[in-house]
């Protein structure tokens, strides 16, 4: 309530100091634009979304100008969370912190942006300071946004681990070189006229597959260590949930010794693949009820070490089978390493 309230009020500040956008028409298909790829966000990380909407919102303070344009975007935000799957569900409080969430943060980064810009519609030689203007504002907007996200998330699901979001940097990098690449594709509408807007539309798209992208990549990457686990429980039910047990406590206890994102990433890789290597044991031996002897234990570290090694030749795995050899190392009475 407390992000809705706020967006709220941002907006109504910027309908009393902005004038309305012109053309109509184009903020309309602006717009648009805004609203389909903001709809089609995808999660680069666990309950992060990310859209190449940032190229959309940018773009428009260029082409509307400062006076008209960061109203022009706020409203395109706001207009943004009536995605349907919140009519579905019947819940408001997501869609009022969403606002909130996209209003401010259009109002502070879109704000400066409008700010920056050079006075009156850029000639060639002004790209330069387009961008110089753009670069500045778009770490604001990230850094705005991404601090409500935070804040949203911590607020509306507190009972779940807040685990630290993993590969930041890049996205970070990513919606900043969009912003600047929106603020280009503005002024290149400007300069060249309505024939050049199907190329500012492919960057938009452009912006929006590779996120797309990277998501598949990582969804593919956590279907095959959940391939992994499945394959594990069905070889060896005894076990079943344990690997999911294992990795929420491997979660816990790295985020209470201050580990980074990438670290704990790679633990939760480590900690879903930590029995893999009973894949190459015979079941006969899994399920044996009596202790094993040496012979037999000898055969299912072996089994254990071929599996670890077929990991590693997966070069995404390297680093996680590093972890589960020291893992299995210090288990076995050796001395490990502290790094993840």
């Amino acid at each position: 309530m407390v992000l809705g309230a706020a967006g709220a009020a941002a907006l109504v500040l910027l309908a009393v100091l902005q004038e309305l956008p012109r053309p109509i028409w184009l903020w309309a298909m602006l717009a648009a634009a805004y609203v389909l790829l903001e709809f089609a966000a995808v999660e680069v990380s666990e309950r992060l979304l990310i859209s190449s909407a940032v190229a959309v919102a940018f773009g428009t303070v260029v082409v509307m100008g400062p006076r008209r344009g960061v109203l022009a975007a706020a409203v395109m935000a706001a207009l943004a969370v009536a995605h349907p799957s919140y009519f579905a569900r019947r819940s408001w409080l997501l869609p009022l912190a969403n606002f909130g969430q996209l209003v401010l943060s259009s109002t502070v980064g879109l704000g400066l942006l409008a700010v920056l810009l050079p006075a009156g519609p850029p000639a060639r030689g002004d790209l330069w300071r387009v961008v110089a203007a753009a670069l500045p504002a778009a770490l604001v907007y990230d850094w705005v946004n991404f601090r409500l996200v935070a804040f949203m998330t911590g607020r509306l699901y507190p009972e779940r681990s807040s685990q630290p979001w993993s590969q930041l940097l890049s996205s970070h990098v990513a919606v900043a070189l969009l912003a600047v690449l929106g603020s280009l594709a503005g002024a290149a509408y400007l300069l060249g006229g309505v024939v050049v807007l199907p190329l500012v539309g492919l960057s938009f798209v452009a912006g929006h597959l590779g996120f797309a992208s990277y998501a598949r990549l990582r969804r593919a990457h956590l279907d095959t260590l959940h391939g992994f686990v499945k394959a594990i429980e069905a070889l060896d039910p005894y076990t079943r949930g344990h690997t999911d047990r294992v990795a929420h406590l491997v979660a816990v206890i790295g985020q209470e010794l201050g580990m980074g994102p990438e670290a704990l990433d790679r633990l939760h890789s480590a900690a879903l693949l930590h029995d893999a290597g009973k894949l190459a044991v015979p079941a006969s031996l899994l399920r044996k009820a009596e202790p094993l002897t040496a012979a037999e234990e000898a055969v299912v570290t072996r089994h254990g070490q071929v599996v670890e090694g077929l990991l590693a030749e997966i070069d995404v795995l390297i680093p996680v089978v590093e972890i589960l050899t020291e893992a299995h190392r210090v288990a076995a009475g050796g001395r490990g390493r502290r790094e993840a």
